[in-house]
Formats: structure tokens, C-alpha cells, sequence
């Protein structure tokens, strides 16, 4: 019986002796809160380039209304016989930066642009 107690205590203290410290224990906590922030840095950093591709893509989409426009414009009245001396009008296109994901707040208040051109 007392061989039996005498085991089981020392197999209890290397038990014990064995596990991670608190050391070790702070330290992976600290690696998986290290973690967390790289991947949610990461997620910030791709939505923010979607969003500067997608503001990039619709001004593009809008240079090229605005140029289909003039094209369109310059066809119509090169093709009236009369002629009419008038100023151009003026067009205005507004490009508008989307805001950040929700889940992350943002301190920079939304970016608008605005592109104005004569035809």
C-alpha cells in the first residue's frame, strides 16, 4: 500500500512538474492574440485594395461614358448642316469610395471624387 501511495505521488508531481508553465502559458496566449491581429490586419488591408479597384474601375467605366458621350455629341452635330455657337455644358461625374467592412470602424471619413469635363 505504501509502495502504491509512494508511486502515485510521484507520478502526481511529474504530473504537475511536466505541465507548461505560466510563462508558457502567457506566451501562447500571446501567440494566438499575435495571430488574430496579422489576420484581421491581412482582411483590412485586401478589402481596401478591392475597394480602391472597384473606385479605380467605375471612374474608368465613367471616362469611358463620358467619351462615348463626346464621341456620340461630335457625331450628332457634325452631321447637322446648320450650325450653333453655344457654350459646351458641363458634366460631372461623382466617383464614391466605399466605406470600409462594418466590423471594422474606420476614423477617415468617406473619400468622394469628382471629375468634371466640357464637351
Amino acid at each position: 500500500m505504501k509502495k502504491i501511495f509512494a508511486l502515485s505521488l510521484v507520478a502526481g508531481a511529474l504530473f504537475v512538474a511536466c505541465g507548461p508553465s505560466a510563462a508558457e502559458k502567457a506566451a501562447a496566449e500571446q501567440r494566438i492574440k499575435d495571430s488574430i491581429a496579422l489576420v484581421e490586419a491581412q482582411a483590412q488591408a485586401e478589402a481596401e485594395e478591392a475597394a480602391r479597384l472597384e473606385a479605380e474601375e467605375a471612374r474608368l467605366a465613367a471616362e469611358e461614358a463620358l467619351a462615348a458621350a463626346e464621341a456620340q455629341a461630335t457625331t450628332t452635330t457634325s452631321t447637322k448642316k446648320t450650325t450653333t455657337t453655344s457654350t459646351p455644358a458641363k458634366v460631372e461625374v461623382k466617383v464614391e469610395t466605399p466605406a470600409a467592412p462594418a466590423t471594422t470602424p474606420t476614423t477617415e471619413p468617406e473619400q468622394q471624387q469628382t471629375v468634371t469635363r466640357r464637351r
